[in-house]
């Protein structure tokens, strides 16, 4: 690590950095409900390794004192507060100049204000991961440089050493270190840093293609790869005309969904500071690098400051779109941190006005933290909304009292609240929050005491089941869901409302 000075200022912005992030997280601690996944977790012990997410798997066992997992939260996310505030820190050292240490910490938010990475919050154990995953990707850009000798070559094992281990935390966070290269460069160029520019651009690049085959290399060993199914199954588009289409309909897809998922508001703000940074690239083009004592290639390809924007921008999913299999859910978007991070920082270097800056960064904090409030507030409004409703059904069928070998079919999805439809007007990005998701309520209904062992979904499940309703004895009848006797088993089907 570069020796850092650690002044006065940094401790105030080490506080006030934590302190932001604590009350940005907060909503999720007051809430500390179980989420989808969390369920798994606390009733079987399911770990993120079939993810190929080996780390964090490691440090919940850890924090738990087992070799399976329980339930230590809310300890993941409150462990993410003092790693995020590391990231921040190191962020103030690398990319903020000449600026006290309250705008620093507004400006090093920018990082963790990801609104698809606050929607990944809402998972109780996932925390420390995501922090991680983010973490250590800025870690190489603190190290310290060596000219020559062995102490480059343990320089570039380290820097791929974290990307390994932060894609072992979280792989959808990667765009996130090509982000920073660009960030890395633009900063450069801000301080007409030119001699070593473009090798360490490369140095960059190298270290990314290393710890990517690394990572590779790392799932097909025989032990690895029989608990990481899901990352070592993971396969890219082909590098084909085929495979180019498949790539070029994922990022649509995604782009399309992204734009679709904010709100007006955050739309605006997002606008808003990408105007400012890309203005401020063309600024910084003009001003910096024309008149830069370098050959006209070199000026040519630092054309990249302009288009830092959406480049970006792009990185943030451009990795998602070359899966095979791309996801549809906006969730992974962690990499989007990127995009983030640079636009505050981009709005610190552009805005010289102390007075402008400070009520900028007010508009887009008050804005962050609102959003992060409603989405702690829905997680709960949503909790207690079906609590009663899931009550309810495991009373009804403890009362039929099942025996042991008894199957619960189930068909449909249990409703949201009135809550959340209101919400989704404004938010769309909340579509996604699948509370309903009916795979999880087989590990729901142990969890609030039902007496039926075995679930099987007639819709979702690998063999899906036609069962007609005519004919069957109805056990109770209700607005939302109703139960029949199937032979010796039960059948829940819930309504469409």
């Amino acid at each position: 690590m570069r020796l850092f000075d650690f002044t006065a200022e940094d401790r105030k912005f080490l506080l006030l950095f934590s302190g932001l992030t604590l009350l940005y997280v907060l909503p999720m601690l007051i809430a500390n409900c179980p989420y989808n996944d969390d369920f798994s977790r606390l009733l079987i012990g399911n770990s993120w390794d079939d993810d190929g997410r080996l780390l964090p798997s490691l440090i919940v066992r850890f924090l738990v004192h087992a070799t399976t997992v329980y339930d230590p939260a809310p300890l993941p996310l409150i462990l993410s507060v003092p790693i995020f505030a590391w990231g921040g820190f190191m962020i103030r050292k690398l990319f903020i100049d000449d600026m006290s240490p309250y705008i620093s910490a507004a400006i090093a938010m920018g990082f963790i204000f990801n609104p698809y990475l606050l929607r990944l919050f809402i998972y109780q154990l996932d925390s420390v991961g995501l922090a991680l995953s983010l973490v250590l990707l800025i870690v190489p850009f603190a190290l310290d440089v060596p000219e020559s000798g062995k102490k480059v070559v343990l320089y570039h094992a380290l820097c791929v050493l974290c990307i390994f281990f932060s894609m072992n935390s979280y792989q959808a966070s990667l765009g996130f270190f090509t982000s920073l290269a660009v960030i890395e460069l633009v900063h450069s160029v801000y301080k007409k840093k030119f001699d070593v520019i473009f090798k360490t651009l490369l140095s960059r690049v190298m270290q990314l293609v290393l710890a990517f085959i690394a990572y590779k290399l790392f799932l097909k060993l025989f032990f690895i790869a029989n608990i990481a199914r899901r990352a070592t199954n993971a396969k890219m588009v082909s590098l084909s005309g085929d495979g180019l289409q498949v790539f070029v309909a994922h990022f649509k897809e995604i782009l399309s969904a992204i734009i679709a998922s904010l709100s007006q508001q955050q739309l605006i703000i997002f606008a808003v500071l990408f105007l400012i940074s890309f203005a401020f690239g063309v600024y910084l083009y003009k001003k910096n690098v024309l008149g830069a004592d370098i050959n006209s290639a070199s000026k040519a390809a630092l054309f990249l400051v302009v288009l830092a924007p959406p480049v970006i921008f792009a990185f943030s999913f451009i990795h998602i779109a070359a899966l095979k299999d791309s996801y549809d859910s906006l969730q992974i978007l962690t990499s989007f941190s990127g995009l983030t991070a640079f636009l505050l920082l981009a709005a610190g270097w552009a805005v010289r006005n102390k007075k402008i800056l400070s009520w900028l960064l007010a508009v887009v904090l008050l804005s962050n933290f609102g959003f992060s409030y409603l989405m702690g507030n829905l997680i709960k409004i949503e909790s207690d909304f079906h609590q009663p409703l899931i009550t309810s059904i495991v009373t009804e069928i403890n009362n039929t009292d099942p025996e042991k070998d008894t199957t619960l079919y189930y068909s449909g999805s249990m409703p949201h609240s009135p809550y959340f439809w209101r919400l989704i007007e404004t938010f769309p990005v909340i579509g996604s929050l699948d509370t309903n998701e009916p795979w999880s309520f087989k590990y729901k209904m142990p969890y609030y005491g039902c007496g039926v062992r075995n679930y099987y979904d007639i819709q979702f499940d690998t063999q899906k089941m036609d069962i007609s309703t005519d004919g069957l004895p109805i056990i109770i009848d209700t607005y939302y869901y109703t139960i029949y006797k199937y032979n010796s088993d039960l059948l829940l089907t819930f309504k469409e409302l």
